[in-house]
């Protein structure tokens, strides 16, 4: 099938180009190549500082010639780079997210479709930050940026927010925004499974005892600390309970240090906590799959891939209520959730899976089950007719510009 649509995609992350990948790359890395499958042309930009550690993208998306990546977005980017590409390929539908900006020189009428994944204004907020947190040279950096990723939002054709919670707050932050549509995030959700399966855990993985995994970054807004504050709370009643987090950190202003996050546990369990970082996705879903419990307990969620790549595993989940979640997940059926913030509460949950094997199995099978909606064959479909919703289905003969696709 084709629809003779051409997509230009632009994001600093990308499972298996970048090295680091949050949850935008492992949802491009997905979306991409069904909407190929779906009939679309995909031509991938990659704008950001990690080198790249492939030359080319599986699922017929084309990588454009990274060559013409800037060097660093994470302080003033080069915003151009996306405007030149625009330009020469005469796209249908350009998609980006907000964050860095990166399709902020775009001209107005533009067929820019900005993904609401995340801000800096956003994540500042929820991490209760300022500009004046950072120091004022970096401050300032981050009036500039949230500026151009606001300019970027506010003059995109439309915007495709991850979920009903981010239109809500970002409306909240910013005002009136552009005709929306919601389309929720993907994971590839066989090849989770299949990594699930394909290996046990690392040979540092507990030999026994329950053990409760918090699956996210170290830092404040992920709920880490009452991460921290509930396993207290679960090793009085069992004892031979470990925690593993497993989470990259290393930005010292949104996270707490290893010591202030010890001492939130009684000294007699801190040896059955384990700080284990970043784990690429053959380790991690392995030890998703051994864990007797998996949390994901932020404070807020724009969406939360981590927490659909455990219930396509299978596992007994806690989640937040009152964000990204609550689209994905319901409690008591497919998950239990708990107040955001509330280090008790999620004690009293974590309790209750450890204490009860037949609901974490209700829950983890419903979790599956649930989990299939949100494969990237399922969601590419969403995606296209939201676009065809806020530009106009595509007509042949319609670009004002065209050229051959970069090979």
């Amino acid at each position: 099938m084709t629809r003779d649509e051409r997509w230009l995609v632009a994001t600093s992350e990308y499972a298996g180009l970048t090295a680091y990948t949050g949850g935008i790359g492992t949802h491009y890395a997905g979306l991409l190549p069904a909407l190929v499958r779906a009939g679309a042309q995909v031509d991938l930009l990659m704008v950001g500082a990690e080198e790249l550690v492939a030359e080319s993208v599986p699922g017929g998306v084309v990588l454009l010639d990274a060559r013409s990546r800037p060097h660093r977005i994470v302080t003033i980017p080069d915003r151009h780079v996306l405007a030149r590409a625009a330009r020469a390929g005469g796209y249908d539908r350009i998609f980006a997210p907000e964050w860095g900006a990166i399709a902020s020189s775009l001209p107005r009428g533009a067929p820019l479709l900005t993904n609401l994944a995340t801000s800096t204004s956003l994540q500042n907020e929820v991490a209760g930050l300022s500009p004046a947190s950072f120091g004022w040279r970096r401050g300032a950096v981050q009036v500039v940026r949230s500026a151009r990723e606001h300019r970027q939002i506010r003059r995109s054709a439309g915007v495709v927010a991850i979920s009903r919670a981010m239109v809500e707050r970002s409306q909240r932050l910013l005002g009136r925004l552009p005709p929306a549509r919601v389309v929720p995030n993907t994971v590839d959700i066989e090849q989770v499974r299949l990594l699930s399966r394909a290996s046990r855990p690392p040979a540092w993985w507990p030999s026994s005892g329950p053990v409760i995994l918090f699956v996210g970054r170290l830092e404040r807004r992920k709920g880490v600390l009452e991460a921290m504050a509930a396993f207290a709370s679960v090793s009085a009643h069992h004892p031979a309970a470990h925690l593993v987090l497993a989470g990259s950190s290393g930005d010292r202003r949104f996270e707490p240090d290893r010591a202030g996050l010890l001492d939130l546990v009684p000294v007699g369990a801190r040896d059955r906590v384990h700080l284990v970082g970043h784990l690429p996705a053959e380790h991690l879903h392995p030890c998703v799959r051994a864990a007797t419990a998996v949390m994901c307990p932020s404070l807020w969620e724009g969406f939360g891939n981590a927490a659909l790549e455990a219930k396509a595993v299978g596992a007994a989940v806690v989640v937040t209520r009152g964000s990204g979640f609550d689209d994905f997940c319901t409690d008591d059926d497919d998950c239990l959730m708990v107040s955001p913030g509330d280090a008790a509460d999620l004690a009293r949950a974590l309790i209750r899976l450890l204490d009860d094997r037949a609901l974490r199995l209700r829950l983890g099978q419903a979790a599956a089950r649930s989990a299939d909606a949100y494969a990237p064959d399922r969601v590419a479909p969403l995606l296209l007719r939201a676009a065809d919703e806020l530009l106009g289905p595509v007509t042949p003969g319609r670009r004002v510009a065209t050229s051959s696709r970069p090979t």
